[in-house]
This record gives C-alpha cells, sequence and structure tokens, in this order.
C-alpha cells in the first residue's frame, strides 16, 4: 500500500540550508527543521488538497495557503476548550476566525466513523511535532485513519519529537540497544506500551499498521547513530527555558530531543 521515500534523523547542514533557502522564517530548532523538511518535501500546487494533523496555531497551513494557494485544512481540538495551554495567550476560537484561508476541523484524528474529515480526499497529509502526544494504545487507530483519508498517490509526512535515550543517562543507552534487538521477540503489549522507546520501534509498530516494509532503512535511525553522529539536530537549551518562563514549569529540566522524520507515498487504492 505505501511506497517508503524517506526515514531519517534531522540533521544540521539540511537545517542550514532550510534557514538560508525558504521563504518561511526557519529557527534554528527542531521545529524550524520540521517546517522547512515539510516544504522542501512536497512539489506544491495550487489545486492541491492538503491536510495539516495537529497545527494549532502553527504559521506552516498559513503559509503553504498564501504562498502556493493549496486548499489547506487543519485538524486538532485546540484542547476541546480546556483553559490551559491553549487559552493563555490566545482565544482559538478567534484565532480560527481571522485566518479564514484555512479550514479549520476541531476534533481528534482516529475516529474515522465520527470524522468531518473525507476519506480519499488529500493529495497531502503532514504533521510537526504533534504525533508523539498520542497515548500509544491510539497510534494504530489514528495512521489508519490518516491512511483512508489520503488519495492513491497521495503523500504522508510525519515528523515527530523524540527523546533521546543519553537523556536518561548510560544506562538507558544500553537499554535502548537491547530493546531494539529484542523487539520482535517481545509481547505485544509490551512493544504497544513502549513504542515511543526509540525511533526504530516506532516505525516498526506504523510498519506493521499499515502494511509498509522499511526493515532495510532502519539502521538510518539507529540508537548507536542518535548518540555517536554530531549532526544530528538536537533541542536547543531555548525550549527548555521557555517552557520555565511561559508554561510556569520550575522543574523543567532538558532533554536531548530530536526528530524523527516519516516520508510515504500511497500507492494502491484502498478497496
Amino acid at each position: 500500500m505505501y511506497e517508503l521515500i524517506e526515514i531519517s534523523l534531522a540533521d544540521t547542514q539540511r537545517l542550514l540550508s532550510y534557514k538560508r533557502d525558504l521563504d518561511l522564517e526557519i529557527h534554528l530548532n527542531i521545529k524550524g527543521f520540521d517546517y522547512g523538511w515539510v516544504l522542501n518535501s512536497v512539489e506544491w500546487k495550487p489545486e492541491m488538497k492538503i491536510l495539516d494533523v495537529g497545527a494549532g496555531y502553527s504559521r506552516l497551513p498559513l503559509h503553504i495557503a498564501r504562498t502556493f494557494g493549496c486548499e489547506v485544512w487543519s485538524v486538532d481540538d485546540f484542547g476541546l476548550g480546556d483553559d490551559g495551554y491553549w487559552t493563555r495567550n490566545q482565544d482559538p476560537n478567534a484565532y480560527i476566525r481571522e485566518n479564514s484561508e484555512v479550514k479549520y476541523i476541531l476534533e481528534k484524528v482516529g475516529d474515522s466513523q465520527n470524522s468531518s474529515l473525507p476519506e480519499n480526499y488529500f493529495d497531502v497529509i503532514y504533521s510537526a511535532s504533534a504525533l508523539e502526544h498520542i497515548e500509544p494504545s491510539q497510534v494504530s487507530g489514528v495512521w489508519l485513519h490518516l491512511s483512508k483519508i489520503l488519495k492513491s498517490g497521495g503523500l504522508m509526512l510525519h515528523a515527530l519529537d523524540i527523546a533521546f535515550p543519553t537523556s536518561r543517562r548510560w544506562p538507558h543507552v544500553l537499554m535502548a540497544v537491547v530493546f531494539d534487538v529484542l523487539y520482535p521477540f517481545l509481547p505485544k503489549s509490551i512493544r504497544t506500551k513502549y513504542l515511543y522507546e526509540t525511533p526504530k520501534s516506532y516505525v516498526r509498530h506504523i510498519a506493521k499498521t499499515i502494511d509498509l516494509n522499511t526493515y532495510s532503512r532502519l539502521g538510518e535511525i539507529g540508537i548507536v547513530n542518535m548518540v555517536i553522529n554530531p549532526e544530528i539536530v538536537t533541542e536547543p537549551l531555548d525550549y527548555t527555558l521557555n517552557r520555565m518562563i511561559k508554561d510556569g514549569d520550575e522543574t523543567a529540566r532538558y532533554f536531548r530531543v530530536g526528530s524523527l522524520q516519516i516520508a510515504l507515498r500511497k500507492t494502491i487504492k484502498e478497496g
């Protein structure tokens, strides 16, 4: 059903090229890489139908709509009215009214039976630092839903924040390596519970969900490469400082976080 186009970790050389070459303001952090990667991975055309998953207040769907003239949708529940993060600095409903170039759908992805998103409709579905917030037990349902609403021949581009095992010191690095080695032999409940443990474990879970052959490419996202490759992009200290100041989290400490890129093309029409 799917052709694997790319599976990789964010790297500094590409981030610098995005910063230098793209029209959108690109910050030298994970989100900046994700935005640049999405923009650079698609041959944008005005007739395209685009879906941003979990955009929130992101400027990326607005940029795509205004710059390329695409029909852009954004699906996000904006916290479903929770008065925490989403309403601290602005009103989601006011933001949606002010940015009518994008069609905002206020719901979560994953419930295909009760969704407002049309099936076999979108040419491109992408997300930037969003899918990692999904509960492990719901990940398969989300990917199956996205598969239903993507056209045959369409692209899926997902960039997920992924924690480095070094954030919990070297013993955890060894545990992560062992986890990847033993993954095929572990019970399904364990594989699901810890699917965010390593980039490989997440991709293996997705591959099984949507019938994708990735095994010849998994070496590119191995733990050893994450730990020793100096070109791998990590979230700067500013990210943690922002959490302490903006979110009032005085207990926040710095974790090394990278970005996992997964690019797929849907090759066979369903049904």
